[in-house]
């Protein structure tokens, strides 16, 4: 049923297969892919096109067993992980 519902509208059967693929879990906020929500109308020489930006650096995974050590560690690593990025300049 969950695919009768995500099938006839290609954005939701790529968004399923990202939920559902076997990617793992992010390293962190900084290494998960930003997608617009919105296409965005361009126009060169006359000629108009849609554009959906991609934002982020690619991704990076974690095991299953990476991700428990880190989140028995300190929970809001990822968090303090993207602060002390931004202050960096990064």
């Amino acid at each position: 049923m969950q695919w009768d519902f995500l099938d006839p509208v290609a954005e939701s059967a790529r968004t399923g297969n990202l939920a559902d693929g076997d990617r793992g879990i992010p390293r962190n906020w900084r290494h998960m892919n930003g997608y617009s929500s919105h296409t965005y109308m361009c126009q060169r020489r006359g000629e108009r096109f849609g554009s959906s930006p991609l934002i982020g650096p690619g991704i990076e995974c974690l095991t299953q067993e990476e991700a428990d050590v880190l989140a028995a560690a300190d929970r809001r690593l990822p968090t303090r992980d993207l602060f002390e990025a931004i202050g960096r300049g990064e």
